[in-house]
């Protein structure tokens, strides 16, 4: 089962409320359901994020059984995402292609070694006899059969057709791909989880002397190999933009046998400016669609944060180069910021129900419309837009962007509120019966949409004058 990228952000922010025994406890029982093949849920799109928010609490993952399909995907995980919104990338193997992957493994007759051999592993796990010797028969015969199945797909368009709907598409076809061309570097990737743990945050002289060699190492057998342990650390490091550091350690390094090997250096930062290009680009498209304030939020803070992780390291090192293209995106970003913050402004007032005024002029503004009740979706979006607006002038400065456009609509928006609620107290003191009691139930339902907007003893006022309000005869 995949999910849109909608449905993917809202299920990431529910995960994400989620109480970290709850989480632990959810991982757990979605391990265990999709090792069974159960069916109707987005158990990839799920265990991921979950893995991910897991981690960033510290929090230790349920322990797992081994088997030989883990056993063949692990020394390749830090190339795994989620899911994929666009076209294939190198070094990025979509989730949801692993477990098409390994079913064509398992049943295709040129990969017969190769499940012969899963199973030989598999018998050792439940014997707990499991070693690295078996694990390594798995990677030979998995290497040479995917060798013919590439080979044939070469020659034979039909089988290339055939064999991209048995693994649910193109994408899943190249994962595959990549997949077999980098079974040659699997020792070389476990030597590199040696020399950097996972979610490092820093790489001390040591580690980087290990890194430039471990590079070496791979670049003698192919600039292939060279480039895809550098990309590798995209998502060994606790962040991708730290991999950054790596590239400048090695571009500036006087060891000549670097001398050959630049182009496969450049691999990195390339990646990683491909990525923040990306997430920029993914803003622009979605502040042209209808506003999801809380998917936005987090696409603000993630794009900010990953361009000025990687301004600190091309500034550190006078890079203006870089530098340049990072701003170049975060112009990008604060077009689409500015834009979802008109959205918003608009998904506040929906949520603040207006009528007419009474009389014959059309200049009279208009008034609270507390006769009408507003659907739950309504309200809960308008809350959301509010918190976006309240995070527009520092979201602005981190996008690196001035802050006093963004500001003015955070005035903006505060005046709007309580222009809107002082409104609905006039209403509550004029109405009778059953019109003054809707009226109340709107201004509750207006303060918890646009209380973070106000300051308390704004709050506290309009409370005061809606309660003798209430009692006006």
């Amino acid at each position: 089962m995949t999910l849109s990228p909608r449905k993917r952000e809202r299920l990431s922010a529910f995960l994400g409320e989620l109480p970290m025994a709850a989480a632990v406890k959810l991982f757990s029982a979605l391990e265990a359901d999709r090792a069974i093949g159960g069916k109707g849920l987005p158990h990839n799109a799920i265990l991921d994020d979950l893995r991910q928010r897991l981690a960033s609490r510290n929090a230790d993952l349920p322990s797992r059984p081994e088997n030989a399909k883990r056993a063949f995907f692990d020394p390749f995980e830090d190339y795994f995402i989620s899911i994929r919104s666009g076209k294939k990338r190198r070094a990025q193997i979509a989730r949801t292609s692993l477990e098409p992957i390994w079913r064509f493994m398992m049943t295709d007759s040129a990969l017969t070694e190769a499940a012969m051999a899963a199973a030989a592993l598999d018998d050792a796990y439940r014997a707990g006899e499991g070693n690295e010797a078996l694990e390594n028969a798995l990677f030979l015969a998995a290497e040479a059969g995917l060798g013919r199945v590439f080979s044939r797909a070469q020659e034979n368009k039909s089988f290339k057709k055939d064999l991209v709907s048995q693994l649910g598409g193109e994408g899943s076809l190249f994962d595959l791909e990549e997949l077999w061309q980098l079974l040659p570097a699997v020792d070389l990737l476990r030597e590199l989880r040696k020399t950097v743990p996972s979610s490092s945050p820093s790489l001390n002289e040591e580690q980087f002397f290990q890194l430039r060699k471990l590079f070496l190492s791979a670049h003698d057998q192919s600039p292939f190999l060279g480039s895809y342990i550098l990309l590798a650390l995209k998502g060994r490091l606790e962040a991708p933009w730290r991999a950054l550091g790596v590239y400048y350690h090695l571009a500036r390094s006087a060891d000549e046998q670097l001398n050959d090997a630049r182009d496969a250096v450049m691999a990195l930062p390339e990646s990683l400016f491909e990525d923040i290009e990306e997430l920029a680009r993914a803003m622009e498209r979605a502040c042209a669609k209808p506003l999801d304030a809380q998917s936005a939020m987090v696409r603000i803070a993630y794009f900010a944060e990953y361009a000025d992780g990687l301004m600190r390291q091309a500034t550190r090192t006078g890079d203006n180069v870089f530098v340049n293209r990072i701003e170049a995106c975060r112009d990008i970003a604060s077009e689409a910021h500015a834009r979802f913050l008109e959205q918003a402004l608009a998904n506040m007032r929906e949520a603040l129900p207006t009528r007419r005024s009474s009389g014959s002029s059309r200049l009279a503004p208009p008034r609270p419309d507390f006769a009408r009740p507003l659907a739950p979706e309504l309200v809960n979006e308008g809350k959301r837009a509010v918190e976006l607006i309240v995070a527009a002038p520092l979201d602005a400065r981190r996008l690196g962007d001035d802050p006093a456009n963004a500001q003015a609509m955070t005035d903006s928006a505060h005046e709007q509120a309580k222009t809107y609620a002082n409104d609905l107290v006039a209403e509550i003191r004029a109405a009778e019966g059953n019109d003054r009691a809707a009226a109340r139930r709107l201004l509750d339902q207006t303060l918890s949409v646009v209380g973070p907007l106000l300051k308390s003893d704004e709050i506290g006022l309009i409370r005061d004058r809606a309660a003798a309000a209430a009692v006006t005869v």
